[in-house]
């Protein structure tokens, strides 16, 4: 698409939202018009209207579980991180993410061990016990959820990070209450494994709406719109007599509220069982609202894009699925790696990377789960919204991120990529800032890295709410990175 017409297409976008973490991220007004890249607000600023989460209809409802044994979670200590404080909000974005992540990698380091299973520092290994009784590090749902062992936060090693009866997808505070985890990014989660015919979920929500996705043995189901506070969930109902895995995903973005398992009930007088161990396949993704998944199966014309978010159908969630592989997400809408989509400069990405929860700088993640590769979304907020070229800063704020990746993850493929948003002359700019970086990288003796370039500008078919990627370029998205991926790390 030609450079006028791609400003044609893009001109006019506006976002605004309040965010939900009263005292840490304030109101943001609306962006104007951007020539390319993300639209409107910014985590932080005053001013705007404030855009309610939004309520898609959920399956399940709010209904508990009848019968059955109430897990009260295992509970294991561990690192989480914090959230990040304000910071700019834009639209662009996605859904939520597939798969979620997990916790491939890594030996079992030494911490609680589960009765008759692994021992494992953040939780309980593959094989583990079911029934009363439980495991030490935690105590045991009622039911014979097995309990997570061990300090260690991230850490989870073979088994992945194991808390209250279940796996966890992504990064989760385990330091704060671990018999209560909470978690706040898009794409986090867990999987349960239970001998039973139905599960709900107790959900502690801190968004007015917090939306999730929930996967029946291996069916994706209709998502679930969780209220603010505390209320129980059906997850899976109806279901035949036996063993069954249902997974539950994080839609709605972390700057929108947290959100905390406060217990989960199985019916048909079933009890949980040791969940599913991780893939052994990880990718992190980090990104801005394209890789949320703001808006993703929106309208062009819808004037509120967090009804219609959708991790799950974000390019990094289908790529993840595609290659079996699980996906721990960390972006928020509007986000920059120099400065943000309103202009300012605070909690830009790499500033809050190394939070567990996106609103908090506490606790801090601990970086012990590692994937084998991480992808960098970025550069579309900072330029875009007519700001001009961002310059030298943004060249040495995405450096450095890079060089902090390399020293958490000294063996992973970092893909640096560049959203559909940009075109002609913003696109170029931040193309050669970020061919430079790689470049430097490589000459600084890193091997391991690269400027993937092939996501080609979005046309306008293909825009979402606020002109945010819909399913169908996500898609296009997701088969260029997964084929990538695959190459490289022979999957």
């Amino acid at each position: 698409m030609s450079s006028p017409a791609r400003r044609r297409f893009v001109m006019g976008i506006c976002f605004c939202f309040t965010a939900a973490l009263a005292g840490t991220l304030g109101q943001s007004g609306c962006g104007g018009g951007a020539e390319s890249g993300e639209d409107g607000g910014g985590m932080d600023g005053g001013g705007g209207t404030s855009a309610s989460g939004g309520s898609t209809s959920a399956s399940g409802g709010s209904t508990s579980a009848s019968g059955g044994s109430t897990s009260s979670s295992g509970g294991s200590t561990g690192a989480s991180g914090g959230k990040p404080g304000s910071g700019g909000v834009s639209a662009s974005g996605g859904k939520p993410g597939s798969g979620g992540v997990s916790a491939s990698g890594g030996k079992p380091g030494s911490g609680g061990v589960a009765a008759g299973g692994m021992t494992g520092s953040g939780g309980v290994a593959s094989g583990g016990v079911t029934g009363s009784g439980g495991s030490t590090g935690g105590a045991p749902a009622t039911g014979g959820v097995p309990g997570s062992g061990g300090a260690g936060g991230g850490a989870g090693g073979d088994t992945g990070i194991v808390a209250a009866g279940v796996r966890w997808f992504g990064r989760v505070d385990l330091t704060t209450d671990p018999q209560h985890p909470r978690f706040a990014w898009s794409g986090t989660g867990f999987v349960a494994r239970f001998m039973g015919t139905s599960l709900s979920a107790s959900l502690n929500n801190g968004a007015t709406t917090t939306l999730f996705k929930p996967v029946v043995d291996g069916v994706p189901q209709a998502v679930i719109s969780a209220s603010a506070g505390q209320s129980t969930y059906m997850l899976a109902t109806a279901l035949s007599s036996g063993v069954h895995t249902v997974e539950l995903y994080k839609q709605t973005e972390g700057a929108q509220g947290n959100s905390q398992l406060m217990g989960l009930t199985v019916g048909g007088g079933g009890a949980l069982m040791t969940p599913p161990g991780p893939s052994g396949k990880l990718i992190e993704v980090i990104g801005d609202s394209i890789t949320c998944g703001y808006g993703t199966l929106g309208k062009l014309g819808d004037s509120d894009c967090y009804p219609t978010e959708s991790h799950w159908d974000t390019y990094a969630a289908v790529a993840a699925r595609s290659l079996g592989a699980e996906l721990s997400t960390i972006a928020t809408s509007g986000q920059g790696a120099y400065r943000n989509y309103g202009g300012d400069m605070m909690n830009t990405m790499p500033m809050v990377y190394g939070r567990t929860l996106t609103g908090s700088a506490t606790p801090a993640w601990d970086f012990s789960v590692a994937p084998q590769a991480v992808v960098i979304n970025l550069g579309t907020n900072d330029i875009s919204n007519n700001k001009g070229d961002p310059g030298m800063p943004f060249r040495d704020a995405y450096q450095g991120l890079t060089q902090t990746i390399r020293a958490k993850y000294p063996n992973a493929l970092i893909v640096c990529i560049i959203g559909p948003l940009l075109s002609g002359s913003d696109l170029d700019t931040i193309r050669g800032h970020i061919t430079a970086v790689v470049s430097a990288r490589k000459a600084a003796g890193d091997s391991n890295i690269e400027f993937f370039d092939q996501i080609q500008p979005q046309t306008s078919d293909k825009a979402a709410c606020q002109y945010h990627p819909d399913p169908a370029e996500n898609q296009i998205m997701a088969d260029l990175l997964a084929a990538e991926l695959k190459t490289r790390l022979h999957w």
